[in-house]
């Protein structure tokens, strides 16, 4: 993504187009996710944010819909870029917690007979929980 799609991104979320906010939403919109905050903070350039100015990014990103909150039976949340119109779920490794992206959603057709009962705005989390080839060939 480029520099002028990243600023029209955080300038429709209402907020001010910083070189922090850039870096960050450029990182996730270039990497598939999700990353925990520590994660992202070491792959970001050293020096151009502090932990404190990352951990607010996050949570005005996430606020505005820009990226998405993730927790897999952990003590602290994944972010990844909301990408607009895409929907998929995740395989984590029990062993090593490595996150893997599925595609493909496979419940969309529950998702629709619930709308048809009546129900708006339906969403649906669905992550799977695996040991990965790696682990297991230890």
């Amino acid at each position: 993504m480029n520099e002028k799609e990243l600023k029209k991104i955080i300038k429709e979320a209402g907020l001010s187009f910083t070189k922090p906010r850039a870096a960050i939403l450029k990182l996730l919109t270039r990497e598939h996710g999700p990353y925990s905050a520590d994660e992202i903070f070491e792959k970001l350039e050293e020096g151009l944010c502090d932990r404190a100015t990352l951990f607010r990014t996050l949570k005005q990103f996430k606020e505005k819909n820009i990226l998405n909150s993730i927790r897999f039976d952990e003590d602290f949340a994944r972010y990844e870029f909301n990408h607009p119109g895409h929907h998929h779920h995740h395989i984590i490794c029990k062993e090593c917690s490595k996150v893997i992206v599925l595609d493909h959603c496979f419940v969309e057709e529950i998702d629709q007979k619930i709308e048809l009962m009546g129900y708006k705005d339906v969403e649906h989390k669905l992550e799977f929980f695996a040991i990965c080839p790696n682990c297991q060939n230890k």
